[in-house]
């Protein structure tokens, strides 16, 4: 472990922040000690399991209005809401210290790192063989670093438990101060570098889901591009590409199949394994990977019923080509409960406008509300246009780019685009674009739009009254009232 990870030290609130529907799986740490950590390597591994759990509820299971997918995707061009409450207030960007969404985030990601902190060190003193040790203590810290990163893009660098000393006693108390911007990038770097190499390449059916060195670089590149370090995530970009297990799916509608959840999906990089079985949960979920959209029936004659009330907003629909394939994937026909056609550009609703996306193909075989469906996290077609931007950034615009970024236009039939026709102010003006396009709804847009300056620009353009600061979203208000010392982010 880094010198650095001393400054970045600090007690966490282990607490339930209750929705109001559903709790979080509330787990008793106090009763956790030196004499009753898993001792066994099934005991261990199960262990392990539980820090994808939290992933899973942090992401997309946590009723949806208050689970990260949402925040990344309301308050952006690419969504929009008729529903009230806390889907309104991420919209329009009415989130206060208090509101409920942003604080059941904070402290889902902040639970999933002191799992994972805790449990790292529960391998540490086990006798499992070393090899396999080292390997899921490299997983352990990868996922630590996701949740890291979900939590600094969220509300910038804050304290986090990466003390196993600290992670284990709930009752000791702790006023950190923050660390600095550069400071806990520097350590999400330094904990996938020294990690992913003990990792596997490529995953097996069984593996399906868990990290892999793939993942490990493709969560390093992000790192990189959102920090603009531009030569780093042009490396690393290319280093998953010369690992030569990840290709394009040969259709953009493939790669959110049911069918292609296994070793078969040779895109998808990594994703949250998800099979329903809590009528509680499946709502929010189908929601997240199957954005909200009316009574329809699956092709398997079993009835699934959504709610209406997050629509595509039409400038965004009309960003795509009428040939592109990714618009039709996106946004398509069913028939309804009563055996009609429903053309989703016509969905009508009182308050949202826009055309009704159901980006993820139906489970035939599941019932009701019941969803066996994946949600992907990252997949190599973001890994294509993150080179091309990157590359882009460093030198302008150059024929390799432009081939990186075709191979996904073309994929889903839209126009090739030519080196001749773009300076370099005008290419990272259409990635941008051409992102939202390609990675609509998978939880990337608002990191996107910060990263290319148009966030605060396309929420003015929407007609809400934003202010520059709104990049970021506030600190809890209790998690400030628990250390004096977190200070609160400017203009909350």
């Amino acid at each position: 472990m880094k010198n650095i990870t001393k400054k970045i030290l600090g007690a966490v609130c282990i607490s339930v922040i209750m929705t109001g529907c559903t709790d979080l799986s509330y787990e008793n740490f106090s009763q956790i000690n030196s004499e009753n950590f898993p001792v066994s390597e099934s005991d261990l591994e199960a262990s392990a399991i539980g820090v994808y759990n939290t992933l899973a509820n942090s992401l997309v299971m946590q009723w949806l209005n208050n689970a990260g997918w949402t925040y990344s995707e309301l308050p952006t061009d690419e969504l929009n809401t008729g529903w009230g409450g806390t889907w309104q207030q991420l919209e329009r960007f009415q989130w206060t210290a208090n509101s409920m969404q942003p604080s059941t985030c904070y402290y889902n990601y902040q639970k999933g790192i002191t799992k994972a902190t805790r449990i790292i060190d529960d391998f540490q003193k086990s006798s499992v063989d070393e090899a396999k040790k080292q390997k899921y203590i490299a997983e352990l810290r990868v996922l630590r670093v996701l949740y890291a990163n979900y939590l600094y893009d969220m509300v910038g660098a804050v304290p986090i438990v990466t003390d196993a000393d600290i992670a284990n006693d709930v009752y000791k108390k702790w006023t950190p101060t923050r660390p600095s911007k550069d400071e806990y990038v520097q350590f999400m770097v330094d904990e996938l570098l020294d990690s992913y190499q003990s990792l596997d390449v490529k995953q097996t059916s069984e593996s399906i889901g868990r990290v892999s060195r793939g993942m490990a670089l493709t969560l390093l590149m992000k790192i990189y591009l959102n920090d603009k370090q531009w030569q780093n995530a042009a490396n690393t970009a290319k280093q998953i590409m010369d690992l030569g297990v990840y290709s394009l799916m040969p259709s953009y509608k493939s790669v959110f199949s049911i069918d292609n959840e296994g070793t078969s999906n040779t895109e998808r990089i990594f994703s949250i394994q998800r099979i329903m079985s809590d009528q509680r949960f499946a709502w929010n979920y189908l929601s997240a990977v199957l954005p909200a959209v009316p009574l329809y029936r699956c092709s398997g004659g079993n009835q699934l019923s959504i709610a209406g009330g997050l629509k595509m907003p039409w400038a965004f629909y009309d960003k795509y080509e009428s040939q592109d394939t990714r618009l039709e994937t996106i946004v398509r026909y069913y028939i309804d409960k009563d055996g009609n056609e429903v053309d989703f550009r016509e969905v009508k609703d009182s308050k949202a406008t826009g055309a009704a996306p159901m980006k993820y193909t139906e489970d035939p075989d599941q019932a009701g509300q019941m969803s066996g469906n994946d949600f992907i996290v990252y997949r190599y077609a973001d890994v294509l246009l993150s080179r091309a931007e990157a590359l882009n950034e460093l030198n302008g615009p150059t024929q390799e780019a432009i081939d990186l970024i075709n191979q996904v236009r073309t994929r889903s039939h839209a126009t090739p685009i030519s080196l001749e026709n773009f300076t370099k102010e005008s290419l990272r003006e259409f990635l941008c674009d051409e992102r939202g396009r390609e990675l609509y709804c998978e939880g990337h847009r608002r990191t996107d739009l910060i990263r290319f300056g148009k966030f605060i620009e396309k929420a003015k353009e929407a007609g809400y009254t934003v202010q520059d600061y709104m990049k970021l979203f506030p600190i809890p208000q209790s998690a400030i009232n628990e250390n004096p010392n977190l200070t609160q982010n400017p203009g909350y």
